[in-house]
C-alpha cells in the first residue's frame, strides 16, 4: 500500500535517489544505520512510535538548524502532529501524515438490522454486533497481528476508553500498568469481539485486511485507519461505494480516545548533504506538493491545516453518501485525538509488541485475558527495569 507516491513528482525536484521499499530488512537496516550514526542517508521517513528511539544522542538534526521555520510555513502543520516531533524545543523532523482511526459502517446493513446510528461506547458496538448478527449479517473485522502499529495501535484506544493505561503517570512514573482491572476489561471486550462477531482469519488480520474486508463488502461495520478511505472506496475496486457512513471511534467510561500518529521526514545527524536534505524535506512536505499528490493518487493522511478546507481536496475526497462527511469526521477526529496516544519512550515499540501478544493469547485462548496480561505486564516491568527507569 502506497501512502507516498513520490517517484512520479521526484523529476520536479531534480535527481535524486529514493528508497522507498519498507520491508522489514530495510526497516532494520536503517535503523542500525541511524543509531550507529552512519552517513548512508541523508532523509529518513519516520513514524512517530518509533520517534523516541532516536529523538535523544543527537541522532537527529534539529532542522531550525538548516530550515527558517517561518518560510517553511510551520504554523500551517497540524499542531498536534508538529508536537510529536518536538524534542525540548527542538523541531527534529516534518510530518508528512496524519494518522487516526473512523468508524466506517454501512447505512443499508445498519438499517436491515434495525440500528438508528453508529455506536458512540465500545459496549454499543459490541451490541450492534449482536444485532447484526441476528440479521444474519456479518459484524466487523479487526486488527488481529501482534504488533505495536497493529492490534495495539487499535486497541489502545479500547484500553483508554476503560479507564486503562500503559503506565501509572507518564512520564513521570513509568511503572506499567498493563494488567490493571481497566485493562483486563478492555481485553475482555477485544476477545470477545474478536471471538464472536469478526470474519474467519481476524486472529492474525493486518490493516491491509480489515480494509479489504470493508471494501469487499464483507462487513457492516469497522474502526479502521481514516487514510485507507480511498482504498475502500477506490470505485475500480469496492463494493461498497454509496453505501458508507463515517462516525468517530466509539469511547468508553473514560471518553473517546481516537488513534493518533504520524510519519515524518528527519534528517540523520550524521548525514553529509544536510543542506541538500533540508531542501527536500521543505519541498516534500510544502503545500503545494501535498496537495498536487492528493489530488493525483488516495492519499489523505494532510498534514497541512489549510487543505482540509481547500476547495479541489474537499471535492475529491469527501465521500459524503448521506452518512456525514468524511474529510469533516477526519478533521474532527484528529482535532480530538492524543498526541500522547503512544507513549513517547524509546522502550514501547518493545513494550507494545510484547502486548500485541498477549492480546493474541487471549483470543486464541492458550491464556485467560487476566493471565494473559499478568505476563505481559511482568515482561514490561522488566522492560523499564532494564532502561532504568525503575529499579
Amino acid at each position: 500500500m502506497e501512502f507516498l507516491p513520490l517517484r512520479s513528482v521526484l523529476p520536479s525536484a531534480g535527481e535524486r535517489r529514493l528508497n522507498s521499499a519498507m520491508t522489514a530488512p530495510t526497516v532494520q537496516k536503517v535503523s542500525v544505520a541511524l543509531l550507529t550514526r552512519s552517513d548512508s542517508y541523508d532523509v529518513v521517513y519516520l513514524g512517530s512510535e518509533e520517534f523516541g528511539r532516536y529523538a535523544s544522542g543527537d541522532i537527529l538534526e534539529p532542522l531550525d538548524n538548516y530550515i527558517d521555520m517561518k518560510s517553511a510555513d510551520v504554523q500551517d502543520f497540524i499542531a498536534p502532529v508538529l508536537r510529536l516531533y518536538n524534542k525540548d524545543g527542538k523541531q527534529l523532523a516534518f510530518p508528512h501524515f496524519a494518522a487516526t482511526q473512523l468508524l466506517y459502517y454501512r447505512a443499508d446493513l445498519f438499517e436491515k438490522a434495525g440500528i438508528k446510528q453508529p455506536p458512540q461506547t465500545w459496549e454499543e458496538f459490541r451490541n450492534d454486533c449482536d444485532l447484526l448478527r441476528k440479521a444474519d449479517i456479518q459484524c466487523t473485522a479487526l486488527r488481529g497481528q501482534p504488533d505495536t502499529g497493529e492490534n495495539i495501535w487499535f486497541w489502545g484506544q479500547v484500553l483508554y476508553g476503560f479507564g486503562g493505561k500503559y503506565f501509572a503517570d507518564e512520564p513521570a512514573d513509568l511503572t506499567p500498568t498493563v494488567n490493571s482491572p481497566a485493562a483486563v476489561e478492555a481485553l475482555k471486550w477485544y476477545t470477545d469481539v474478536m471471538t464472536n462477531f469478526t470474519v474467519p482469519g481476524s486472529i492474525s488480520a493486518t490493516f491491509d485486511d480489515v480494509v479489504i474486508a470493508m471494501q469487499q463488502g464483507r462487513i457492516a461495520m469497522t474502526v479502521e485507519g481514516a487514510p485507507t478511505a480511498g482504498r475502500i472506496l477506490d470505485p475500480k475496486l469496492s463494493k461498497v461505494v454509496g453505501k458508507l457512513g463515517f462516525a468517530l471511534p466509539p469511547g468508553g467510561v473514560s471518553g473517546r480516545f481516537p488513534p493518533f500518529a504520524g510519519q515524518a521526514y528527519v534528517i540523520p545527524a550524521a548525514s553529509e548533504n544536510k543542506a541538500a536534505a533540508a531542501a527536500f524535506l521543505q519541498w516534500a512536505t510544502s503545500k503545494d506538493l501535498m496537495k498536487r499528490i492528493s489530488l493525483d493518487s488516495t492519499f489523505v493522511a494532510i498534514t497541512r491545516t489549510s487543505l482540509w478546507d481547500d476547495p479541489e481536496i474537499r471535492a475529491k475526497h469527501d465521500y459524503d453518501y448521506g452518512h456525514g462527511s468524511f474529510a469533516a469526521t477526519y478533521a474532527e477526529t484528529l482535532r480530538g485525538a492524543p498526541e500522547w496516544y503512544y507513549p513517547r519512550i524509546p522502550e514501547f515499540k518493545e513494550i507494545g509488541d510484547r502486548l500485541g501478544r498477549a492480546l493474541q493469547e487471549a483470543v486464541v485462548r492458550s491464556k485467560s485475558p487476566e493471565a494473559a496480561l499478568d505476563d505481559a505486564q511482568g515482561d514490561a516491568v522488566e522492560i523499564v527495569k532494564r532502561a532504568g527507569y525503575l529499579k
